[in-house]
């Protein structure tokens, strides 16, 4: 991956985007410091999601029976104040 300052990565812009759609990713610094990596949009495309929502990965979760050692019992459930106590004078 070859590195560019950001004043050298304008001037050579042209050079810069024909590198990345070339399939060599470059990575551009500013003030010394790592800033960007350029990249083809062929290489950039993320994997489609397996869950549309984090309802559905939670129910896929729960019919591999992940949540079968859970104990949701009552009995587990200890109340130590009554409900809304905070609200009231």
């Amino acid at each position: 991956m070859r590195t560019y300052a950001l004043h050298q990565a304008r001037s050579a812009f042209s050079e810069v985007f024909d590198r990345a759609l070339a399939g060599e990713p470059q990575r551009v610094t500013r003030y010394g410091k790592e800033a960007v990596v350029i990249v083809a949009e062929a290489d950039f495309v993320p994997p489609p999601q397996k869950h549309g929502s984090l309802g559905a990965l939670l129910a896929d979760f729960a019919r591999q029976g992940a949540f079968a050692d859970v104990d949701f019992s009552e009995d587990k459930i200890r109340q130590t104040r009554q409900l809304g106590s905070d609200f009231m004078d």
